[in-house]
C-alpha cells in the first residue's frame, strides 16, 4: 500500500501528479498484456487444432484393429461330431477331422452298502487315501463311526479333482453306493485308491445276493443263492422269472433278463429248466442256485441278482486325426492344435471324416471409415474458418489467419488422406475415392458413399484391407499361411524359405517284411526329451509265427494303443515296416530293435538298433534369420525389415515356399504423419512450445516493468516529501523574519 503525500506546504496535488506520472509508465505493460492475450488466443487455437488432430489420429488408428479385417468365420460339415470356435489369429483354410475316441472321465464305485448315514464303514480306525493321476496324495481318517455320507463329504471338502456322490440304486438289500468321478478327463484323471481301511470295495467285480421279489407267491420254500465270478464289463441286473409252475427238479421253467427286465429270453417260448444239484449259468460267470425241497415255484415268481463292476467308466484320452495326423489329448476341448482354434469333440465315429473351414470377413468398416471422415472434416472445417476473412464484414481477423503452421497442417492432412497410397500398384485399390469417399468441391469436406464401400467389401475385401489397414498376405500359390505382422514390419515383398522341415522321428526296416517263420520280439523306445539317452517309454511287441506283414503292423499299432505310446506303424511302398513318432520335432527320438536278424521270414527290422530322430523347423524370411515359434511358425527377428512377420509352415515342407507381401495402409502410415506434426520437432509442437516460451518472456517483461514502476513511485514520493519539508522550513523562516521586521518598526502613538 502506497503512502499518501499531501501538498501541505506547497498546496500541490502530489498524489495526482504521481498517479499521472505512473500512468504514463504503464503503457509498455499494457502493450505487453495485449501481446500476451494475442499469444494465448493463438495457443488456444493451436491446442484446439491439436485436439482435433488427436481425434483424427485415433479414428484412423481404429482401422488397424485386429478384428476389423481379421474376423474369422467357421463352418463344420457335421457339428454332431465336433464344434469349432475360432479367434482372429486362426489360420484360414479347410481342415479334415476324424474323431476316433472321445476323452472320458474315470468313474468308480464301491459295492452296495446298507445305508448312507447310520452304519459305520470301517471296523477300526484307519485311513482312506487316493490320488488323481500323478497328483497329490489325499488322506482321510476313518473309524468305526464314519458313515458313507461322512466319507463322501470329507472327499469333496479336499478340493481335489474328484467328486464323491452317493447313489441309491434301489436294490433290495444294499442300495447305497459311493461313486467317485474324476473332474478331469483322460488318463491323467485316473482315480487311484492307495489305502482303503474301510469295508468299501472299489477294486473287485462282485455278484451280489439273489433276492426274491416281494410279490412272489409264498409256495416255494427252498433257498435261492447266487454264485460265480463275474467276467462282464458292464453293471447288470439279472432277473429270473418263472414261466411254468413246478418244483426245482426241471419241472419249473423260467425266462431270463440281463438288463433289469427290459427284455427277456424265453428260449423260443419253451423257457429254461429250473434244476437243483448245481448252479444254473446265467452268463458272464453269474450263477443262480435253487434247492429242491419239493415246494413249487409259481409262474410270475421273480428272483434278481446284481452283477457289479466297480469301474463304471474307464478313463480314456481323446484320439483324433487332423489332416491325417493322429493326435492324443486328455480333454475333449482342444485348443493347441492350431493357434486360435478350439475343437470341442462331441461324438466319436471312427472311419468318418468331417471337415471344417475357417474363413475371413470384415467387421464394421463403414462406421470406422465414417469416424475417420468425421474427424477429418472437424480438422479441415476448423482450418477453413481460420483462413476465411472479409475485411468489409467488420469481424475480427481469425487468430490463425495467414499462419504458416496451420497452412502446413492443412496441406499434410489433406494430401495424406486423399492421395493414392504408394506401393500398392495399379492392380489393386489405392485411394479412398475408390471406396466411395467423395470430396465437396466448395468446402473440401468429405462424405462416404456407403453403396460403393459395401460393393468393394463384397467384391474386393482384401483390396479394401490393403488400403485401410496394416496388412500382410502371401503371394498366389505360396506354400505357407500368413499369420501376422507388427508396426515394425516394413513394407515390401519377402521370400519365405524353409531350410529344414519339421519332421517326425521314423525308422524303417532294411528289407520288406515277410510272413514270420519264428516268433520275434521288437523293442520300441520313444524318447521325448531329445537327449538320446533312451529315457522314455519302452515296450516289447511280440510278433507270432505265421504273422503276415499286415498282421505285424496290426500288432505294432495295437501295442502302441494299449500302452499309450504315441507312434504308428505302416508299410511303405516297398513293403518295409516303418515306425514313426506321432509328434514332430527334434525332441522325439524313436528306436527299434528286433530279437532276430533281418532276413527271410522276418519283419526286416533286424537285431541292430535303428534310430530315427525328428527335426525342428529352420528357415528365413526375406533372406533374414527367422526364429521358430510354437514349433511350426517362422517369425522375423528384430532389427530387420522383416521384423515380426509371422507365417505358419506345414510340417514336412521345405524349400522356397513363395513370398509374403507387407503393405502399410491408411491406418498404419497416417498416424505417423500426424505424429510428425504434433510431437517431437513437428511444426505444431514447435509453435506451441514457442508460444509458451513467448508468453513466459512477456510475463517476465511485465514483472520487470512493474518492479521498475514500483521503485519509481517510491522515489517520487520520497522526493515530493523532501520538497514539502524544505518548503515548510522556508515558510517557517519567512514567518520568523516577518515577525522580527514587524518588531523593529516604530510604534504609532
Amino acid at each position: 500500500m502506497s503512502i499518501s503525500v499531501g501538498g501541505i506546504a506547497s498546496g500541490l496535488d502530489v498524489d495526482g501528479i504521481i498517479s499521472q506520472l505512473l500512468a504514463v509508465e504503464q503503457t509498455p505493460i499494457l502493450n505487453l498484456q495485449r501481446k500476451i492475450a494475442e499469444a494465448e488466443a493463438r495457443q488456444s487455437a493451436y491446442r484446439d487444432l491439436d485436439g482435433r488432430l488427436s481425434s483424427l489420429r485415433s479414428a484412423v488408428k481404429k482401422l488397424n484393429e485386429d478384428d476389423l479385417f481379421n474376423q474369422r468365420t467357421v463352418s463344420v460339415s457335421d457339428d454332431s461330431i465336433a464344434s469349432v470356435s475360432v479367434e482372429a489369429s486362426a489360420p484360414t483354410g479347410t481342415y479334415s477331422l476324424e474323431v476316433l475316441q472321445r476323452a472320458t472321465a474315470h468313474r468308480v464305485a464301491a459295492q452296495g452298502f446298507i445305508d448312507d448315514n447310520a452304519t459305520g464303514i470301517s471296523a477300526a480306525a484307519g485311513t482312506f487315501s487316493f490320488k488323481i493321476g500323478d497328483g497329490e496324495l489325499i488322506e482321510i481318517d476313518v473309524d468305526e463311526s464314519t458313515t458313507l455320507r461322512q466319507l463322501a463329504d470329507a472327499i469333496n471338502e479336499q478340493g481335489a479333482a474328484v467328486r464323491a456322490d452317493i447313489v441309491n440304486d434301489t436294490s433290495a438289500t444294499q442300495p447305497y453306493r459311493l461313486v467317485l468321478t474324476a473332474t478331469t478327463t483322460g488318463d491323467d484323471g485316473r482315480v487311484n485308491i492307495i489305502t482303503n481301511d474301510t469295508a468299501l470295495n472299489f477294486a473287485d467285480k462282485q455278484i451280489e445276493e439273489a433276492v426274491a421279489d416281494a410279490g412272489n407267491a409264498a409256495d416255494y420254500t427252498g433257498a435261492v443263492t447266487a454264485s460265480g465270478t463275474y467276467t462282464g464289463e458292464e453293471n447288470r441286473s439279472y432277473i429270473v422269472e418263472i414261466l411254468q409252475d413246478g418244483a426245482a427238479d426241471g419241472a419249473a421253467r423260467y425266462r431270463l433278463s440281463t438288463d433289469g427286465g427290459l427284455t427277456f429270453d424265453d428260449n423260443g417260448g419253451a423257457g429254461f429248466a429250473v434244476t437243483s444239484g448245481g448252479p444254473i449259468d446265467l452268463g458272464d460267470g453269474v450263477e443262480i442256485n435253487f434247492t429242491n425241497d419239493g415246494s413249487l415255484l409259481r409262474a410270475g415268481d421273480r428272483f434278481s441278482i446284481d452283477a457289479f463292476n466297480p469301474e463304471l467308466e474307464a478313463p480314456k484320452d481323446a484320439v483324433l486325426r487332423v489332416n491325417g495326423i493322429q493326435i492324443i489329448k486328455s480333454s475333449n476341448e482342444i485348443d493347441d492344435v492350431f493357434e486360435g482354434v478350439t475343437l470341442n469333440l462331441k461324438d466319436a465315429e471312427p472311419g468318418k471324416t468331417i471337415s471344417f473351414t475357417i474363413g475371413q470377413e470384415a467387421g464394421d468398416v463403414t462406421s470406422k471409415l465414417n469416424g475417420v471422415i468425421g474427424a477429418y472434416n472437424s480438422v479441415m472445417g476448423f482450418l477453413s474458418a481460420q483462413f476465411k476473412y472479409d475485411p468489409e464484414s467488420g469481424d475480427p481477423i481469425p487468430i490463425l489467419n495467414g499462419d504458416s503452421a496451420a497452412r502446413q497442417v492443412q496441406r499434410v492432412v489433406r494430401d495424406g488422406l486423399t492421395r493414392r497410397i504408394g506401393g500398392l500398384g495399379g492392380e489393386t485399390l489405392s485411394a479412398l475415392s475408390e471406396l466411395g469417399v467423395e470430396s465437396n468441391e466448395e468446402t473440401g469436406l468429405l462424405s462416404l458413399n456407403t453403396g460403393t464401400l459395401e460393393r468393394r467389401l463384397r467384391e474386393q475385401p482384401q483390396a479394401v484391407a490393403r488400403l485401410l489397414s496394416r496388412f500382410g498376405e502371401r503371394s498366389a500359390g505360396a506354400g505357407f499361411t500368413y499369420l501376422r505382422r507388427s508396426s515394425d514390419s516394413q513394407p515390401g515383398e519377402y521370400a519365405v524359405r524353409v531350410t529344414q522341415a519339421r519332421t517326425r522321428g521314423q525308422i524303417g526296416g532294411a528289407q520288406a517284411a515277410e510272413a514270420l517263420t519264428a516268433a520275434e520280439t521288437v523293442t520300441i523306445t520313444l524318447d521325448t526329451d531329445g537327449d538320446g539317452a533312451g529315457v522314455g517309454q519302452s515296450l516289447d511287441v511280440a510278433l507270432q509265427v505265421g504273422d503276415s506283414a499286415a498282421q505285424q503292423i496290426q500288432r505294432f499299432n495295437q501295442a502302441f494303443a494299449d500302452n499309450d505310446l504315441s507312434a504308428s506303424a505302416f508299410l511303405d511302398a516297398n513293403g518295409r515296416v516303418q515306425i514313426r513318432a506321432d509328434s514332430y520335432g527334434a525332441n522325439y527320438i524313436i528306436t527299434a530293435q528286433s530279437s532276430r536278424a533281418a532276413g527271410a521270414g522276418t519283419s526286416g527290422i533286424g537285431d541292430a538298433p535303428l534310430t530315427g530322430r525328428g527335426a525342428d523347423l529352420e528357415g528365413t524370411i526375406g533372406g533374414r534369420p527367422a526364429r521358430v515359434i510354437d514349433g511350426n511358425h517362422l517369425k522375423g527377428v528384430d532389427g530387420f525389415d522383416t521384423e515380426d512377420i509371422e507365417v505358419i509352415i506345414d510340417d514336412d515342407t521345405s524349400g522356397n515356399l513363395g513370398r509374403v507381401r507387407i503393405t502399410d495402409g491408411l491406418g498404419e502410415f497416417f498416424p505417423d504423419l500426424i505424429d510428425g506434426l504434433t510431437t517431437g520437432r513437428g511444426i505444431l509442437q514447435s509453435r506451441t512450445e514457442g508460444g509458451d516460451q513467448r508468453i513466459g518472456d512477456l510475463e517476465e517483461q511485465i514483472t520487470k516493468n512493474q518492479d521498475r514502476i514500483s521503485k519509481m513511485e517510491t522515489r517520487l514520493r520520497r522526493q515530493f516529501t523532501n520538497m514539502e519539508v524544505e518548503l515548510g522550513k522556508l515558510q517557517a523562516l519567512g514567518d520568523y523574519v516577518t515577525q522580527q521586521l514587524a518588531a523593529l518598526m516604530p510604534q504609532k502613538k
